[in-house]
């Protein structure tokens, strides 16, 4: 049996130093496929010695894992070309598996009983698991380990050719939470990250083996079930808001999230893919629209309005760079004298072929869009010029009110970015005040309060808008400086409820109490007028006096009132 290899040895002596020596494995089988010879470096792979494996068929390495086929191949091509170089997933004396890069090369003598074998070895485990998690990370989330969009798509496919051979359903749910960048803005991206990773396990319980879930990006899921009527799936659905009533903890934080859902069904909303997550993500975009926390089944036509808003946010960018924006500006007026105090800035988009566009219309796609700073800087260099202007026609002791959004406060340098614009209108910053909201108040209280702080030492006015309609307290407008609380109009619009006089009259009062102003917004009515005065409000803005309007018909209304009153 070894007299091959001992023949091997006397013929190359050189060569036994070498074959101890090699970092790769070596083997030696003789002219009937018996292992004859292994080195150091073939033990230390396999865990086998010469003497555990001597006379035996290197078959005997061979894993279930690996399909017959493989090996086959492997010999015919060793008979055919005298060699054959692949991979093979072997196992080790202890059971464990790895991946070989094997080169055998059969070695013919004269004599057919000294021909041999020789068989090259390398352990290529970690490279193999490296390629195994480079594919994985591929195809799935690296921070919650789901299905990424492509491998979703791919499985969505293949389970949409099945459904269209067998004459089943599929139903396609897009989800999205609902205010998370809100938990971003509060607690930080890693509070956020959790959250995630958290919110996707949620899901994924729910699901089950049932269907596919997969982190489409951001804060949005995806999800499709197999052979599931519309029935089963609003069962389904039902039982995912269910599993979102209670709290998450993060960080020993509790937080409530909740989902918005577009649901729409192969084969009747789409034959493919790409259609059916793209309406089932219009579906999900109404649900938003319509309230949240619920979901939409998709219907024909939500794509248009999805493509109007689109096609909506593309102008936009346009009207930006085209100087379609303009300044509208409403009086604000003392109710004693009927005469304006102030202006309150709002921004109108010269739509070419829409006309004026409200700022309910574009502000909320310019928030999305990530451009709603840059329009309220614009907003504040036009007004404080405009209000210059008005001072050197003899409007003297005019206060232009300009809205700031909390994009746009949050900028680090936004106390500068004011102060500039001040400066290059030469206004006085005493006839400047910034309105924000009840909501912007109470984020990052510390932040807020120390910009609000600098620019009242410059002289700039402070005003809360739309108050009642948040969450402020009398403990939090104590820690901000607020000159003026303004009313929100749906305490005074249509015939005024008990309730409501009984909220403007505890405002009004909560003002005083705070030494700071008030102004009542939405004012239509001499009715309503005399509610606010016979409570104490001195200061009104609504279309009694005037609507927002352009500077030229600003300053016309402005001077028939002062003339009216004189």
């Amino acid at each position: 049996m070894n007299s091959a290899f001992i023949r091997f040895a006397q013929n190359h002596r050189n060569v036994e130093t070498l074959f101890n020596y090699m970092n790769d494995g070596l083997m030696l089988t003789n002219h009937r496929h018996e292992i004859i010879a292994v080195n150091s470096a073939f033990q230390r792979m396999t865990g086998y010695t010469l003497k555990d494996i001597a006379g035996m068929n290197p078959s005997m390495l061979e894993s279930a894992n690996t399909p017959k086929h493989v090996y086959d191949e492997m010999w015919d091509s060793i008979r055919r070309n005298g060699s054959w170089t692949g991979e093979l997933l072997y196992e080790r004396k202890d059971g464990t598996l790895f991946w070989s890069f094997l080169t055998v090369t059969q070695v013919e003598q004269p004599q057919p009983e000294d021909s041999y074998c020789i068989a090259i070895m390398r352990d290529i485990s970690e490279r193999k698991q490296q390629e195994e998690q480079m594919k994985y990370n591929a195809s799935h989330d690296t921070l919650t380990q789901l299905p990424n969009r492509v491998l979703f798509k791919d499985k969505l496919e293949d389970a949409l050719q099945t459904a269209a051979e067998n004459g089943k359903k599929v139903a396609v749910l897009f989800l999205d939470l609902d205010r998370f960048k809100k938990i971003n803005d509060s607690y930080g991206h890693q509070v956020g990250d959790q959250l995630l990773v958290k919110m996707a396990r949620r899901i994924q319980r729910v699901i089950g083996e049932d269907g596919v879930v997969s982190r489409f990006g951001g804060d949005e899921f995806t999800i499709f079930l197999p052979d599931m009527d519309e029935m089963v799936t609003e069962d389904v659905i039902s039982a995912l808001f269910a599993a979102f009533e209670k709290p998450i903890i993060v960080n020993e934080k509790e937080l409530y999230m909740s989902m918005s859902i577009g649901a729409c069904f192969f084969p009747e909303h789409g034959k493919d893919a790409q259609t059916l997550l793209k309406n089932a993500d219009s579906a999900m975009y109404r649900t938003k629209e319509e309230g949240r926390n619920h979901y939409q089944r998709y219907e024909q036509g939500m794509n248009e309005t999805t493509a109007d808003e689109l096609s909506l946010e593309a102008e936009l960018l346009k009207a930006i760079r085209r100087q379609e924006l303009e300044v509208y500006y409403q009086l604000q007026v003392d109710i004693d004298k009927r005469i304006p105090f102030g202006i309150e800035a709002l921004v109108r988009w010269n739509h070419p072929l829409k006309n004026v566009l409200s700022p309910a219309v574009f502000l909320p796609l310019a928030e999305e869009m990530g451009v709603i700073a840059e329009i309220d800087e614009w907003v504040l260099n036009e007004a404080c010029r405009q209000t210059k202007r008005w001072h050197r026609e003899g409007f003297g002791e005019l206060i232009v009110s300009v809205n700031v959004s909390k994009e746009f406060f949050k900028r680090p340098d936004f106390v500068s970015r004011v102060e500039q614009a001040l400066l290059r209108a030469e206004l006085d910053p005493s006839y400047l005040c910034l309105e924000i909201t009840e909501k912007t108040a109470i984020l990052q209280v510390d932040d807020i309060r120390a910009k609000l702080n600098q620019l009242k030492q410059k002289g700039v006015a402070v005003s809360l808008d739309d108050f009642g309609t948040g969450y402020s307290s009398l403990s939090q407008l104590r820690m901000f400086p607020i000159d003026t609380l303004k009313i929100d109009q749906s305490f005074v619009r249509g015939q005024v409820s008990p309730e409501n006089q009984a909220i403007v009259k505890l405002i009004i009062a909560m003002a005083n109490s705070l030494n700071v102003s008030v102004i009542c917004e939405g004012i239509e009515t001499e009715e309503q007028l005399s509610l606010i005065r016979n409570e104490g409000c001195y200061k009104a803005q609504g279309y009694l006096f005037s609507r927002p309007i352009p500077a030229d018909e600003c300053k016309g209304v402005m001077e028939r009132l002062i003339r009216s009153f004189t």
